[in-house]
């Protein structure tokens, strides 16, 4: 028995390619779903205390969680969410070429990048990325009635 497997990368490719050019709508749709999708996966794991490589965040320090502790927030796993502002800041814009995930409050920002550095949440890890292909092809697949 012979087996043959054959890709069709090039033409997917060459469609897509003019898509952006016929239906620049569909492609920002998609993407815009697709960056929806990846928040999502973001806020899904964070709340559980989880790297996007599916680790566990360094614990917060004794004098932060004592300090969360006093204010009645958990303190088993960090989690990242005080107030939820910072999560809930997260946001997306999208265009016919590319999406972009982003915090619209610049103080959020701020806080973000620095939660970042120490445990890093604002990522897509390598087990994300075929479940994020997914979601665009399924959308854009849906969109262009494919």
């Amino acid at each position: 028995m012979k087996i043959t497997v054959e890709d069709n990368l090039k033409e997917v490719s060459a469609e897509v390619q003019r898509d952006i050019i016929n239906q620049p709508n569909v492609l920002q749709k998609a993407l815009g779903r697709t960056a929806e999708f990846i928040m999502f996966l973001i806020k899904k794991r964070t709340a559980i205390g989880q790297d996007s490589e599916g680790r566990q965040f360094p614990k917060y320090t004794s004098v932060y969680a004592g300090f969360r502790k006093s204010k009645g927030r958990q303190v088993a796993y960090p989690d990242l969410n005080f107030t939820g502002q910072m999560l809930s800041n997260m946001t997306q814009r999208s265009t016919p070429s590319y999406a972009i995930i982003y915090f619209a409050n610049k103080f959020q920002a701020v806080k973000a990048m620095g939660n970042n550095n120490k445990r890093k949440f604002f990522t897509v890890g390598e087990k994300e990325l075929q479940p994020i292909m997914n979601v665009f092809m399924n959308e854009y697949n849906k969109l262009t009635n494919r």
